[in-house]
């Protein structure tokens, strides 16, 4: 009856996606949900003999994700991977389902899977993975997971479901590094030992001690809550990260990076600018390294790795060179606005914001965010602003310091196309998450690129 059952549903969800992708849509969630109304333990079914990676956590998942699949793109590997970002369970079943055969046996040895951190209980349940890695741990969408302190809890759950996975912890962001205290998994920490940031972290999401609640005193931070913690009064501190970055020197368009693991030192490079991106390197190296795969092709492979959908991508719209950056909540969106002000080129900038369920509905947070130091330091001649909250935003950016008569509101994609077009100059988009979708699958076809489920 289950091999019935497992038959059945594989075939009702190849079914569906073939549907779907005939009709120009994604079909990446909704096949692997109509297939686990008919089996509902589908995904643990096929996950196993699949060595897993679940990669999660608030910021950095999919670059990082991608960063391990260009790894075994580089070797030659052959794995499965919801590439396509649809991180819930219904998605990442769909992908399984994709890479299996009709009755349910997986077509492939490894699978890098990028998990939603409220469904990342369920998915370390089903697939009970190799290697658990996580990114960081910042407030986002507060109307769906509260503070961020109910992330973590939503992250530990998951661990305890796994104990025999390797846990790959973020050692700079206190929130991430307590869920390797206490449990049975072995831990590898990784972290930026050599940079600090001159500025006063104007975002903290974890100001206070998870074990006592006295406020962190910091030896040096590199950006919001992450940097070299301790708390004065228990002790409790940032642990020596086993994959670690010694020294960061920017270059065009990426990093040089002096890696430490415990094989020796050695450089390398990113070839991604910003220092989130050497966190996500990091984090790929950390993972890579716990599951056995080649420590100097998987560092060599960084090299030449490009962009992901939507998060530092480069598109070309007729003459105008755009480039899209990824924000969804106040961190995220500080570090996509300190990269915009030291870009030496004059740009359109563009900001984008909507309220849809995939982007939590409370769009608050952009009061959190620092756009005044952007505007203190850069003098833009012409904004614009489009989604379905297009007029917060435009309120958010007058109040930090932007000429209101300088701020255009696109109503449509097209008006939105139409100013890139005409632009005259490099265009920086920065939206959140739905309108990424929209806006990057409006430019990428103006491109001649294809939508985000196709992409990388």
């Amino acid at each position: 009856m289950k091999r019935f059952r497992v038959f059945l549903a594989c075939l009702i969800c190849r079914t569906a996606r073939a549907v779907l992708r005939l009709l120009g849509r994604g079909g990446t969630a909704m096949p692997g949900k109509i297939a686990l109304k008919v089996y509902p333990g589908l995904l643990a079914e096929l996950g196993r003999g699949v060595e897993t990676v679940v990669i999660t956590g608030t910021n950095g998942k999919t670059t990082t994700s991608g960063m391990l699949r260009h790894m075994l793109d580089t070797a030659g590997q052959a794995y499965l991977s919801n590439r396509s970002g649809a991180n819930l369970t219904s998605g990442i079943t769909a992908e399984f389902v994709t890479n299996a055969t009709i009755f349910g046996r997986p077509s492939r040895p490894l699978a890098i899977i990028e998990s939603d951190e409220g469904n990342f209980p369920a998915v370390c349940a089903a697939l009970q993975p190799k290697v658990i890695l996580v990114t960081n741990l910042f407030r986002d969408q507060l109307d769906r997971y509260g503070e961020v302190t109910h992330t973590r809890d939503y992250l530990a759950r998951g661990i305890a479901t796994a104990s025999d996975a390797v846990l790959c912890l973020n050692a700079d962001c206190s929130l991430t590094a307590s869920l390797g205290r206490g449990v049975p998994n072995r831990v590898v920490y990784y972290g930026v030992d050599g940079v600090s940031s001159d500025r006063e972290p104007g975002v903290s999401d974890a100001p206070h001690c998870i074990s006592c609640g006295e406020r962190y005193a910091y030896r040096r931070h590199t950006f919001a809550h992450l940097g070299d913690w301790y708390c004065p009064r228990c002790g409790l501190s940032r642990p020596d990260p086993d994959v670690a970055a010694q020294a960061v020197e920017p270059t065009a368009g990426g990093s040089s990076v002096r890696l430490r693991t415990p094989d020796g030192l050695r450089e390398i490079t990113v070839a991604l600018p910003a220092l989130y991106n050497v966190y996500n390197a990091l984090a790929a190296i950390a993972a890579a390294r716990s599951m056995g795969w080649d420590p100097d092709e998987c560092c060599d492979s960084l090299a030449d790795f490009g962009a992901m959908f939507g998060r530092m991508e480069s598109l070309t719209v007729g003459d105008t060179s755009v480039q899209i950056v990824l924000v969804k909540n106040p961190a995220g969106c500080d570090r996509a606005l300190e990269y915009l002000a030291t870009r030496g080129d004059d740009v359109l900038p563009i900001f984008c914001l909507n309220d849809n369920l995939n982007d939590g509905t409370d769009v608050s947070w952009i009061w959190d965010a620092d756009y005044e130091t952007l505007f203190a330091r850069r003098h833009y001649e012409r904004i614009g602003v489009f989604g379905l909250r297009a007029g917060d935003m435009r309120l958010r950016l007058k109040y930090a310091g932007a000429d209101d008569g300088t701020i255009a509101v696109y109503d449509t994609l097209d008006d939105l196309a139409d100013a890139v077009r005409n632009a005259g100059k490099p265009v920086c988009v920065l939206p959140n998450y739905t309108s990424m979708l929209a806006v990057r699958d409006k430019l990428s076809a103006l491109a001649g690129g294809g939508k985000f489920w196709e992409a990388n």
